[in-house]
C-alpha cells in the first residue's frame, strides 16, 4: 500500500508541473495582451490628443485669418501698421484652458533679407502680375530670358502663334506625358512650373520652404536639396516678386467712380477740378482726341479747333496742386477694374524697374525716398512729381502703369500650443476690393516650417495687445 501511495504522488508530479507551466503560459500570454493593448490605447490616445491639437491649432490659424480680415475691414485700426506690427499680430492669444494655450502669429515677408519677416500682411499689388503683363515689362525684370518670357505670354495668350523664342501648344504635344496650356490667365503664381522653362530652381531659386532664409540645406551645393551655389547669399527665385491677384477698382479714394476723360457722354466732376481741365477736356472730347491717361493733362497744352472751327490753344492748367485730384477724380476708361497695376508705395526695386521709364537707379530713388513722404501724399502717385523725383514728362510716361494703392493682402499665420508647440501654418490671401474682405486662397504649408522660433510669452516677456477677435 505505503508503495503504491508512493509511486502514485511521484506519478502526479509531472501532471502537476505540467499545469503550472501551462497556467505561466497562460498568464505571459495574457500579460502580452494585456501590455499590447494597453500599448495600443496609448497610441491612439497620443494619437487622437495629437488630431485634437492639430485642430485646435488649425482653429488658432483661423483667428488670425479673422482678425486680419477684420483690420483690413477697417484699413487699420487706430494706430495698427497693417504692414508690421507685431504687437498687433504676433502671438496673439486665442484660449486657455489652463493647460495650454493657443496662439497665432500673422507674418510676411520683406525685401529686406537681413530681416525678412513682418508681423503684418504684403501687398500684392507690390508686386508683378503675370497675367497682365507686357513683353515690355518682362524684358526688364532682371535675369529674366526671353526664353522664359515668351514662353510665359504664350502660355497666356489666346492666340497659337509662338513668339520668337516662346512655346504653344504643339510644344507640349511632344512632352512625355503632354498637356494642354491654359491659353488664359493662371490660378496661382506655383501654376508657372507648368510654363516651359520655368523650374523650381526659377521660381523659387535656393529658398524651397519660402521662408526667405538662408537654411543649412540652401547654402550646401548640391549635398542636400535644394541645389544651391554655396555663396552664403539667399537667391529666392522669382516667386516673392510674382502675383496673379492684384487689381483696383477704378473709384476714387472716397468710393465714387472715377469719371472717364474719353467719354463724351458722362459729366465732369466741377468741384475738385480747375476750370482749365474742364474746358481741355472738352474741347479733347469735341475734337474726339483721346488721352491714354489723366496724367498726360498735367502741364497740358494743345492747339485744338474751338466750337467755331478757329485753332485755339489749350491749357490744362494742371501742376503739382491740381495733379493729385485729376488723378484721383479721373480715369481714361470705363471700366469697372484697372488690372496689373504696380503699388509705387509697396513695390520693390526689382518691380519698380519693369515699368517702362524707371531705370534701376530711378527705382532705387523711388523706395528710398517714399517712406519720407506723408501718408497723406501717398494717397496718389502724384507724389513722385511733387516731390521732385521725375519731370513732367517722365511722370507721363511712368504714370499709366501705376497705383498708389494696393487690395489684396498676402500672409502667413501659424497656430501653435505654446505648451505642446503643435502647430499649423496656413498662407492666404485676402481681397477687400469690393469692400469687404474675403479669402480668395488659402493653403497649408505646415510642410515648409517656420522662420522664426514660436513664441512663448512666458518665457520671452512680450508685452502683447489686442484680443483675437479684434
Amino acid at each position: 500500500m505505503r508503495a503504491r501511495a508512493r509511486l502514485k504522488t511521484f506519478g502526479g508530479r509531472p501532471r502537476r508541473a505540467f499545469v503550472l507551466i501551462g497556467t505561466l503560459i497562460v498568464i505571459m500570454l495574457a500579460s502580452m495582451i494585456a501590455i499590447s493593448l494597453m500599448f495600443q490605447m496609448r497610441v491612439e490616445e497620443k494619437s487622437t490628443a495629437a488630431g485634437i491639437g492639430s485642430e485646435q491649432a488649425w482653429a488658432a490659424a483661423m483667428g488670425g485669418v479673422r482678425k486680419a480680415m477684420r483690420a483690413i475691414a477697417t484699413n487699420g485700426l487706430a494706430g495698427i501698421n497693417l504692414r508690421d506690427d507685431p504687437g498687433f499680430f504676433r502671438s496673439q492669444l486665442v484660449f486657455d484652458d489652463g493647460s495650454e494655450q493657443w496662439r497665432f502669429s500673422v507674418y510676411s515677408t520683406s525685401d529686406d533679407l537681413e530681416a525678412p519677416v513682418l508681423h503684418g500682411l504684403s501687398d500684392e499689388a507690390g508686386k508683378l502680375n503675370v497675367n497682365h503683363v507686357t513683353e515690355a515689362a518682362l524684358e526688364r525684370f532682371p535675369g529674366l530670358e526671353p526664353l522664359l518670357s515668351h514662353a510665359l505670354l504664350d502660355f497666356i495668350d489666346k492666340d497659337g502663334e509662338p513668339h520668337p523664342e516662346g512655346a504653344e501648344q504643339a510644344y507640349y504635344d511632344t512632352l512625355t506625358l503632354p498637356y494642354q496650356i491654359h491659353n488664359g490667365p493662371l490660378a496661382t503664381v506655383d501654376e508657372l512650373l507648368l510654363v516651359r522653362g520655368f523650374t523650381k530652381a526659377v521660381l523659387y531659386g535656393e529658398d524651397a520652404n519660402l521662408n526667405r532664409l538662408l537654411d543649412a540645406n540652401e547654402d550646401d551645393g548640391d549635398l542636400r536639396f535644394p541645389p544651391d551655389d554655396e555663396d552664403g547669399a539667399l537667391n529666392p527665385g522669382l516667386y516673392p516678386f510674382l502675383t496673379v491677384s492684384s487689381y483696383e477698382p477704378n473709384r476714387t479714394l472716397d468710393g465714387r467712380p472715377r469719371v472717364s476723360i474719353n467719354d463724351a457722354s458722362a459729366s465732369l466732376p466741377t468741384n475738385g477740378l480747375p476750370e482749365g481741365v474742364l474746358t481741355f477736356v472738352a474741347a479733347l472730347r469735341r475734337n474726339k482726341t483721346p488721352l491714354a491717361h489723366p496724367a498726360a493733362l498735367l502741364e497740358g497744352s494743345r492747339t485744338m479747333p474751338d466750337e467755331s472751327g478757329r485753332d485755339t490753344e489749350y491749357l490744362a492748367g494742371v501742376g503739382e496742386e491740381e495733379l493729385p485730384a485729376v488723378l484721383d477724380l479721373l480715369s481714361s476708361t470705363n471700366a469697372t477694374e484697372l488690372f496689373g497695376l504696380i503699388n509705387v508705395n509697396t513695390a520693390s526695386a526689382t518691380v519698380l524697374q519693369t515699368v517702362p521709364g524707371i531705370d534701376e537707379s530711378l527705382a532705387e530713388a523711388l523706395v528710398s525716398a517714399r517712406s519720407s513722404v506723408s501718408e497723406e501724399d501717398r494717397r496718389t502717385t502724384a507724389w513722385l512729381f511733387t516731390e521732385s523725383l521725375v519731370d513732367a514728362e517722365e511722370f507721363k510716361e511712368i504714370a499709366p502703369f501705376l497705383t498708389a494703392r494696393g487690395f489684396q493682402y498676402h500672409f502667413r499665420v501659424v497656430g501653435y500650443g505654446v505648451v505642446s508647440r503643435q502647430h499649423r501654418i496656413l498662407e492666404v490671401i485676402i481681397d477687400a476690393a469690393d469692400g469687404t474682405p474675403k479669402t480668395i486662397y488659402l493653403r497649408d504649408v505646415t510642410r515648409l516650417g517656420l522662420p522664426f522660433p514660436l513664441d512663448n510669452p512666458d518665457e520671452t516677456g512680450l508685452e502683447l495687445a489686442g484680443e483675437a477677435t479684434l
